[in-house]
């Protein structure tokens, strides 16, 4: 549920003001003549919840979620990526429900730029995307959310007006965010004391949701394997030196490609 995705509220609330409005109100939507969402893109660095917050927009719309993974639809077979991506939007479009998520993570990954130097292959799956979000008919209730660290490297013609022409950026976790993330993943967890939360989410700038969530994977590990169950104060604050002490390498779009 939205109440379980910890910190960034402007982002939520415009994921929800997007995307929920959309499938409740599609039909008043339609009434007033405004042209129902085709796509929209999350952008932000890795581990900063775009598909969690994906999957919760699904579950909280009851909508059917497909989840698409990067290079995972890209076949070596000619013809056979395009077939996938028609047979993917022909189930959508059949959805029990009425209503449908499509969710593209790491979409940078399979629709890059097109230039003269771009595989065959690429130029293909980008036109067959566009193709398909172009066929949108309005009794279909789909939408089409694409995740990117790279939106620069986009093809052009995805981000123009009537495909992916909404944008969500998450950005890094605030010191109000982070207090908000560490609360949420210790609301499910047995604990006892009075936790570090302020002081952790004070020390832990620059931290991403993932690195935060995984505080309490590394808390919970020493708990069990101390015989013990439940976390305590001294365990978060070890836990809190163990991530801190991974290492970390911030990675360029240049050296991405």
């Amino acid at each position: 549920r939205f109440e379980d995705f910890g910190g960034y509220p402007q982002v939520v609330e415009r994921a929800r003001e997007l995307i929920t409005t959309q499938f409740e109100n599609r039909a008043r939507l339609l009434a007033i003549g405004a042209k129902p969402i085709k796509g929209i893109l999350f952008t932000g660095s890795p581990g900063t919840g775009k598909t969690y917050l994906a999957r919760i927009i699904a579950n909280e719309t009851d909508a059917d979620f497909y989840l698409i993974s990067g290079p995972s639809i890209v076949s070596k077979w000619v013809g056979d990526t395009e077939a996938r991506l028609r047979k993917l939007f022909e189930a959508a479009a059949r959805s029990q429900s009425g209503r449908a998520i499509i969710f593209f993570d790491e979409i940078d990954s399979i629709a890059e730029r097109r230039t003269e130097d771009s595989h065959e292959a690429s130029k293909r799956l980008v036109a067959q995307l566009l193709t398909l979000m172009d066929g949108f008919k309005n009794e279909q209730n789909i939408v089409v959310i694409a995740s990117t660290n790279r939106v620069d490297s986009l093809d052009p013609a995805l981000t123009r007006p009537g495909r992916f022409d909404w944008e969500i950026e998450f950005g890094m976790p605030t010191y109000e965010d982070r207090l908000s993330i560490l609360r949420v993943g210790a609301r499910g967890l047995q604990t006892i004391g009075d936790l570090p939360l302020k002081e952790i989410a004070k020390q832990s700038e620059g931290w991403s949701a993932a690195e935060l969530t995984a505080l309490w994977s590394e808390a919970a590990l020493m708990t069990a394997s101390d015989g013990r169950g439940k976390i305590n104060p001294e365990d978060v604050a070890i836990a809190f030196e163990r991530v801190s002490s991974r290492p970390r390498r911030e990675i360029s779009i240049e050296e991405a490609r």
